[in-house]
């Protein structure tokens, strides 16, 4: 014998109302699952296009870089069309100074941290090649050189670092002379691959090794002319 309708439909809605919440809760993870595939592919596609813009710049400097070679080291005599990152300036952030990484008293090492610029004041990433020079800063304000560092295109690409905090060219380097004071004075020299040259210096501040004593002022060279490094002259 059938159900009378009004049974049969109280039946129907019972089943329906335990189902409901079911049906939209599995429509909610599903929704939710298709957001974050949709925001992941988003940031891939971003990532590769970043990517193949990067490698298309790189792929063009190279050119430029080889055209210069075979014809002279002229910047004046690149064609016209040679592609330029928006290069402003480069400048020694935070960070350049001395490093100890063995956990004794004194820095065993130099660290260099190479900014370049566009006209927004943004880190960006320019390839070329690397010029660096520290001086002791004695008492008596004589500059006297202690080491040189040149770090070619291929080998400064590896030593990029991007971050939220800071972006460059992060370059540890062992001492030519170990400094015997706390004060120097580091100066950097960056050439691009199309021949374009930026400069910049700034002091800072080391801790010289156990045993480095500075040289009394009185046995100190009579001071000469500052040491020039392309446009830079440690002042």
């Amino acid at each position: 014998m059938d159900a009378p309708p009004a049974t049969a439909d109280r039946a129907r809605w019972s089943r329906l109302r335990w189902a409901l919440p079911l049906l939209l809760l599995c429509g909610c993870k599903s929704s939710q699952k298709y957001d974050l595939i949709e925001a992941e592919l988003r940031s891939r596609n971003r990532e590769l296009e970043a990517t193949r813009a990067e490698l298309d710049h790189y792929r063009g400097l190279s050119q430029a870089y080889q055209s210069n070679l075979s014809r002279t080291a002229d910047p004046q005599s690149l064609p016209g069309n040679v592609p330029t990152l928006p290069l402003k300036e480069i400048a020694l952030g935070s960070g350049t100074g001395g490093v100890d990484g063995d956990g004794q008293p004194g820095d065993e090492a130099l660290q260099i941290v190479l900014v370049p610029k566009d006209d927004d004041g943004s880190a960006v990433k320019v390839p070329g090649r690397v010029v660096v020079l520290a001086f002791e800063i004695a008492p008596n304000g004589t500059k006297i050189p202690i080491g040189r560092w040149d770090v070619a295109p291929e080998e400064l690409k590896k030593h990029w670092r991007s971050g939220m905090l800071a972006s460059g060219y992060f370059l540890a380097v062992q001492w030519d002379k170990p400094p015997t004071t706390e004060k120097l004075r580091i100066a950097v020299r960056l050439t691009t691959l199309d021949g374009r040259v930026y400069e910049t210096d700034r002091d800072v501040s080391v801790r010289p090794l156990p045993g480095m004593k500075a040289t009394p002022p009185e046995e100190l060279p009579a001071p000469r002319p500052a040491v020039r490094m392309g446009g830079i002259v440690p002042q």
